[in-house]
């Protein structure tokens, strides 16, 4: 064992020695729940502080400029005091208590919650309680029962620095070539072309946005309504169809991937 007024250099393989397992779980599980509820109070009132420009009542400029001087001010990171602001805007109507008891993945699921169906579920019960795939399943459900979109996430993970451009590239030109709206979604259908899905999911992805320009024109037109309520019902079907394509290849990858684990 190290002495304590020697430690051991990085890098260095220590002997194994016995360790008070149970104490450092209790030790472990007292500090996240510090750390949730310390994110919950970063939320709340940091939208609060935004909301009123608080910190030029203690000398700092308005705006932004001044809200990074105080993040800075107050050491937290530039990650962390963003992310938590957003949420503690998007959820400005729950008490402090609320957003203290939901799982912090869980209070980012409830932002992308649609509109319309804000009001018709319980919404925040569910969120304190569930895990957060299941949490995630019930959003995507939910929002697609009225053309909302499925709840996005920040996907990170690292390369070689010589390779980054490469594939920073690589998904640019997919991304023009199939006309899609992001990089998540361009990645998404390269991994669907392991199943030989991703021609098809692009031009049915492409389809959906020329239908509804054509949905537009129609109703500036004044198109009769019978017709539109055709063109929304094709809409619909190819919007489930394309829903149904991606969440198959989903299944498909996962199960080659317990299959390889097997």
């Amino acid at each position: 064992m190290v002495p304590a007024n020697n430690p051991a250099p990085i890098g260095e393989v220590l002997a194994p020695e016995s360790h008070p397992i149970l104490q450092y779980d209790t030790e472990l599980r007292a500090a996240a729940k510090a750390y949730r509820n310390s994110l919950a109070k970063i939320a709340y009132y940091g939208f609060r502080m935004r909301l009123s420009d608080g910190w030029t009542l203690l000398g700092l400029e308005p705006g932004p400029r001044g809200e990074e001087a105080y993040r800075e001010s107050i050491d937290v990171p530039r990650s962390t005091w963003y992310k938590a602001v957003r949420i503690g805007q998007q959820l400005h109507q729950l008490s402090l208590e609320d957003l203290s008891r939901i799982p912090t993945t869980n209070a980012e699921l409830l932002t992308q919650v649609d509109p319309a169906i804000q009001h018709d579920f319980p919404w925040t019960e569910e969120a304190k309680t569930l895990p957060p795939k299941e949490m995630a399943d019930l959003v995507a459900t939910r929002n697609r029962t009225v053309g909302g979109k499925e709840p996005l996430s920040t996907l990170l993970f690292r390369v070689p620095f010589l390779a980054k451009r490469a594939i920073e590239d690589m998904l640019e030109a997919i991304q023009h070539k199939y006309e899609l709206s992001s990089k998540g979604q361009t990645l998404e259908l390269m991994i669907a072309d392991l199943h030989n899905d991703a021609n098809l999911l692009a031009a049915t992805d492409r389809a959906e946005r020329l239908m509804a320009g054509i949905a537009e024109s129609m109703k500036r037109r004044q198109a009769p309504e019978d017709e539109q309520q055709w063109l929304r019902l094709a809409m619909e079907v190819l919007h489930e169809g394309h829903e149904k394509a991606i969440s198959a290849a989903r299944a498909k990858q996962n199960g080659n991937q317990k299959g390889g684990r097997a």
